[in-house]
């Protein structure tokens, strides 16, 4: 008696469990078309997946980790991007993600520079005493407010 190879296979729940995503995440993978099950039993819509796919959702994962959206990391796993591609990919991810720690690097600095002028004088006590449209001028004043971030830094500073 042959083994019936769908019990080689994974179903949709099993592998969500071993690469500890839901369900509903490898639909979506599905339906960007980054991974498709190697099969659906037309029946009853069960998706089977191969053991080797397990690493595919790995990579996935790990990708998603350093910032790439779905379309890229489809483009990457399929094998149809030249590798001239994947280093002009790789270099623009590198370059992104060195802006961010740069941008999280000049708000640290920003916040000691806060923090030292508040625990250096009476800056506490002022912004205390006053309402909240003094308060959140004061403190954009007191930050060096960039053009880019002007929005969201008295979007923040008004919700203190």
């Amino acid at each position: 008696m042959e083994k019936d190879p769908r019990f080689q296979l994974l179903k949709i729940g099993e592998l969500a469990v071993l690469a500890g995503v839901s369900v509903k995440a490898l639909r979506v993978y599905e339906k960007k078309k980054v991974i498709k099950p190697v099969e659906v039993d037309e029946e009853t819509g069960y998706r089977y997946y191969s053991a080797d796919q397990l690493k595919q959702v790995e990579a996935l994962l790990e990708l998603q980790d350093m910032g790439f959206s779905l379309n890229e990391i489809s483009k990457l796993l399929s094998g149809k991007c030249s590798r001239d591609e994947m280093v002009e990919l790789f270099e623009l991810k590198e370059t992104n993600l060195k802006e961010i720690i740069w941008k999280t690097e000049s708000k640290i600095n920003e916040l000691n520079d806060l923090k030292a002028k508040m625990t250096e004088g009476k800056e506490a006590d002022k912004i205390k005493e006053m309402d909240d449209e003094e308060r959140a001028w004061y403190l954009a004043k007191l930050i060096k407010v960039s053009e880019e971030n002007v929005r969201q830094l008295l979007s923040d500073v008004l919700w203190l």
